[in-house]
């Protein structure tokens, strides 16, 4: 049973960003406060202790604190956002929630994410912003999307947030999906280089490197706790976990595996959870996924680590089955 959920509590945005999964934006049919609650309570009676809060951008929910007032028996909550709507007030309000840690997206210095944002300001209301959150520690990562378009700035960016007192930092190759387009990809080489150059120098500022990139964790096993010498992967399972570990629901309660796969179950207004999860085809399927995989992925030795992106096999083969062939191995 997933122990994750993403939900996205809207679907109206301030900015226009250029790789956003979300094409279209129309807020009408999101979950109303009393739907919300609902909700909530069914992913932490079905065992859900991580909960991430994302869009759109969450904090365009006026009763977005409302929401937060029923996720306090959550092991973690991480909000999603692109920081722009931040403030002193906000951010004395959320230090009042233990349990939560805001994921900032930056992606690159001010003219490269200001362009990469679809809009001016953008970089220095996030800077700005950061030293408020530290004042009433409130926990935050950066959040940072690796593609043709950003990828020069990300060690200056890295050094940047680290003088400003960011303890991590998240990043990954962007998903081709919704508004993103394969020509933003970052050759397989260009990818690997960068994310060790970025290791490497989150060792020296101290700060935390993360990923959710799945083809990462043979290249980088380290940062994952894993031996690939010595440790028996057939007993690890970890990498891509849409739709076993993960689960999604967009703005209107459609559940699915992950934000980034176009595949939804079923409607929680119209089924419970538990049925959805339970008796589903869709999560049926992922719960053994590993063991369905098909081209390299299947023949692979590290598909228990790894298993590939999903949401990159179904935007490139199709099949949520099909190898990852952005796979770096």
């Amino acid at each position: 049973m997933p122990t994750i959920a993403q939900w996205d509590v809207n679907n109206e945005c301030n900015l226009n960003c250029i790789h956003c999964r979300v094409a279209e934006k129309n807020d009408k049919e999101k979950l109303s406060l009393n739907e919300a609650k609902k909700l909530i309570a069914e992913l932490w009676y079905n065992g859900v202790s991580m909960l991430n809060l994302s869009g759109g951008e969450p904090f365009l929910r006026k009763d977005i604190f409302k929401i937060l007032d029923y996720t306090k028996k959550f092991q973690d909550v991480v909000i999603t956002t692109n920081g722009t709507l931040l403030n002193e007030e906000k951010c004395k309000k959320l230090s009042k929630y233990p349990n939560i840690k805001l994921s900032i997206s930056l992606d690159g210095l001010e003219e490269t994410h200001d362009n990469f944002r679809g809009k001016k300001g953008t970089f220095k209301k996030v800077i700005e912003v950061l030293p408020i959150l530290e004042k009433y520690n409130v926990k935050y990562a950066i959040k940072y999307t690796l593609c043709k378009e950003t990828v020069d700035d990300v060690i200056d960016v890295l050094k940047l947030v680290a003088s400003k007192g960011a303890k991590e930092f998240n990043t990954r190759r962007v998903i081709v999906t919704g508004k993103a387009e394969e020509k933003m990809l970052l050759e397989n080489k260009e990818y690997e280089n960068t994310v060790r150059n970025i290791i490497k120098e989150c060792k020296k500022l101290n700060v935390n490197f993360k990923t959710g990139d799945p083809l990462l964790i043979p290249i980088f096993s380290e940062i994952f706790g894993i031996d690939l010498k010595n440790d028996d992967l057939t007993k690890i399972y970890a990498g891509c976990q849409a739709g076993d570990e993960i689960i999604y629901i967009d703005y209107k309660g459609n559940i699915g595996a992950c934000s980034y796969i176009p595949k939804f179950a079923d409607n929680i207004k119209e089924k419970s959870l538990d049925d959805i999860l339970q008796n589903n085809k869709l999560f049926i399927d992922l719960r053994d996924y590993k063991n369905k995989l098909k081209g390299k992925c299947e023949k692979c030795v590290y598909k228990t680590i790894c298993g590939g992106c999903r949401a990159s096999a179904i935007s490139f083969k199709n099949s949520i089955f099909e190898e990852d062939p952005l796979c770096l191995v």
